[in-house]
């Protein structure tokens, strides 16, 4: 690589400073050992622990940096965001993991952002494990007028109880496609509904 004046090679970096130099993923980069930031570093290899949301609904525009971009620039401590692809066709599948540093923080988002609109679309917000899904707490709710939106149908049941996730299927256009789900913290909110 030619030397830019100045000492700079590519991308504003003292020559000779390699690949590690860059942070080439979607968050913070950490090089080297001992302090940063006035915290001791891990050992190389061991990785903090990160507290993951899984954010569907995302447009087929919005990725990984729009999306970290989004949640920092409201002020959440985001770790890394990652929009899944579709391992043969590399489209993206809609959804994503957000990694936050501390449980306090996923938590604090996921009661604060669910249902906001990032490039156009009404997001949902979740925690992504098979216990924290009971089917006797989810409800389908049909028959829904074609302008209602995620947010509406969130305010609808939000009298009801504690709404762990809503979602209102739509077209690729962003119209209601008439039915969606909402998931109460309880099975016995779900029968109150109903």
């Amino acid at each position: 690589m030619a030397a830019a004046p100045g000492g700079q090679g590519m991308f504003g970096l003292p020559v000779g400073a390699g690949p590690g130099a860059m942070n080439m993923g979607i968050g913070p980069m950490i090089m080297g050992f001992g302090m940063q930031n006035g915290q001791q570093q891990r050992p190389k290899g061991e990785h903090p622990p990160t507290y993951s949301l899984c954010v569907s609904g995302l447009s087929e525009k919005t990725y990984d940096l729009d999306l970290y971009k989004f949640f920092t620039s409201q002020k959440y401590q985001v770790a890394s965001a990652k929009v899944m692809r579709d391992r043969e066709t590399e489209k993206l599948r809609g959804f994503a993991y957000l990694n936050f540093y501390s449980e306090e923080e996923a938590e604090r988002c996921l009661a604060e952002m669910n249902n906001a609109v990032i490039d156009g679309r009404h997001i949902v917000l979740s925690r992504k494990k098979d216990s924290d899904f009971d089917s006797k707490a989810n409800v389908v709710v049909k028959n829904l007028a074609k302008e209602i939106t995620q947010k509406d149908l969130s305010d609808l049941f939000a009298s009801f109880g504690a709404i762990k996730s809503c979602k209102l299927e739509v077209f690729e256009t962003g119209e209601s496609r008439g039915f969606g789900y909402v998931q109460f913290d309880t099975a016995a909110n779900a029968q109150k509904a109903i």
